[in-house]
């Protein structure tokens, strides 16, 4: 290509000097790449002279020919620039419980949209572990363990502990638990798992040995929501203690709205995973499940 568009250059401005000049190469560059092309085809297309350059008959036959050829592979180039580029562009749609939506991916926005401004996200609120392609959902972010689902494949995103919490002005009032056993005592705010119906039970681990120690909340809690974010609300303004994820309680921990109770028998940390259909998916999708994974440490 890059013979023929020297060739060009000389044909259309008349001389190696102004060719190189709309090029950006040195005189004997030009000359030596048209001398190359004339070698491999044994042909002279060019009638060089001290002081002018002009077209032998041969140039004159290929001269339409190469704009021909050269336009030819600019709309190629532009043709795959723009597939290249749409690969990576388009809607992903993504659903997550509404907790993880609004406490994680939605702070996450500016950037993402900094950084792949020609990918639009369509996120949706649910708990329900639906099949992807009934939905017409890209993605799917879930904790915990996951039934298998035909035709799905789940991707590690992240650990996150369990965190027992309560508002300082709860504690100043009722007082600290220093056990699991002391909950007993005090109004706890329970969680009812929408897909299941059941209030989730809190569960610790022994310092020393690891045993479990499962507390269950459904026999009389102060509160028992179905939404995640109201529950974070109730125990900020000192309805009782909760049992949250720490991706949920994160910044009310950081700014001492709430204050971390029992650290020394939270259990084990759940996983966040990433679902989405088996078998090859679009780069747009990709793109998306790399940044969520550069970004990790917003679900943690």
């Amino acid at each position: 290509m890059i013979q023929l568009t020297c060739f060009l250059a000389v044909a259309e401005t008349g001389s190696f000097a102004a060719a190189g000049r709309r090029l950006g190469m040195t005189t004997s560059g030009v000359s030596k790449t048209i001398g190359r092309l004339e070698q491999a085809r044994t042909i002279r297309l060019l009638n060089r002279s001290t002081h002018a350059v002009s077209l032998t008959d041969d140039g004159e036959r290929l001269l339409p020919l190469a704009r021909e050829a050269l336009r030819s592979m600019e709309t190629a180039d532009a043709a795959i620039s723009v597939a290249s580029r749409d690969g990576v562009s388009g809607r992903v749609r993504i659903t997550a419980p509404t907790a993880v939506l609004t406490t994680c991916l939605v702070p996450l926005l500016p950037q993402f949209q900094a950084a792949l401004p020609q990918i639009r996200l369509d996120l949706r609120g649910s708990d329900r572990m639906v099949d992807l392609a009934d939905e017409a959902v890209d993605l799917a972010i879930r904790s915990g363990p996951l039934d298998g689902i035909p035709g799905h494949r789940a991707q590690i995103l992240c650990a996150f502990p369990w965190v027992t919490c309560a508002a300082p002005d709860y504690l100043a009032r009722r007082g600290t638990p220093s056990i699991p056993d002391d909950l007993a005592g005090h109004d706890l705010i329970g969680f009812r798992n929408q897909r299941t119906g059941i209030v989730e039970p809190w569960r610790y681990a022994h310092p020393r040995t690891g045993a479990p120690k499962h507390v269950r909340v459904a026999a009389g809690p102060a509160l028992v929501l179905d939404d995640a974010c109201a529950a974070a609300a109730a125990a900020i303004a000192g309805i009782g203690i909760i049992w949250a994820p720490s991706w949920l309680v994160s910044e009310p921990l950081r700014v001492g709205a709430l204050m971390p109770l029992l650290p020394a028998w939270a259990g084990k940390p759940m996983r966040m995973s990433i679902v989405r259909r088996e078998g090859r998916i679009p780069a747009r999708t990709r793109t998306v499940i790399e940044f969520l994974r550069a970004h990790r440490a917003a679900f943690a």
